[in-house]
């Protein structure tokens, strides 16, 4: 029987028979994947200056990760493995930049930011160097927040992160 689910990070529905490990949109873990009846919108809560400019610098970052992945994708073939992993990382990192403007209540700015480096080998590297430099930020940010719903927002990006540096690694191997 299939059910509606939907992601207590993103907002995102989702459709199965049973809730998916990660979330496939913003990559937030199985437990933020709750009965419809269950959402609220995370991102309505009132930021401290401090956790203003944590998220501010987290759309940054995403911005950032977004637009290089994007580059990333238009450098292989499509439907290559590079072009589909690099697809589904610009993705999810644009999901997370959508996430951090709900809570800075502006705009989605233009997705600007590296380019391609030129091979598989070295994308995947840089890759690592995005997801680490994120992890030690949103671990940082983390700390700095006062409201519950900012706690869980950070943890589940800090979640969905490692997760991206776990399969650059994988793939570097």
């Amino acid at each position: 029987m299939v059910e509606l689910f939907v992601c207590k990070i993103c907002g995102e529905p989702y459709l199965g028979g049973k809730a998916p490990d990660d979330c496939p949109f913003c990559g937030a873990p199985k437990n933020y994947i709750k009965s419809v009846e269950e959402f609220t919108e995370l991102w309505k809560t009132e930021l401290s200056e401090q956790e203003k400019s944590d998220m501010q610098e987290t759309l940054d970052l995403e911005i950032n990760a977004t637009a290089y992945y994007l580059d990333v994708v238009k450098t292989n073939e499509k439907y290559s493995k590079p072009n589909r992993l690099f697809k589904q990382l610009a993705r999810v990192e644009q999901e997370h930049a959508e996430m951090a403007v709900k809570f800075l209540g502006i705009e989605l700015p233009e997705f600007k930011g590296e380019t391609s480096k030129g091979s598989f080998e070295k994308d995947l590297e840089r890759t690592k160097e995005l997801e680490t430099e994120a992890i030690k930020k949103y671990q940082g940010f983390l700390k700095n927040a006062i409201s519950k719903n900012l706690k869980n927002f950070y943890t589940a990006l800090i979640h969905a992160e490692k997760g991206h540096q776990d399969i650059a690694g994988k793939e570097l191997e």
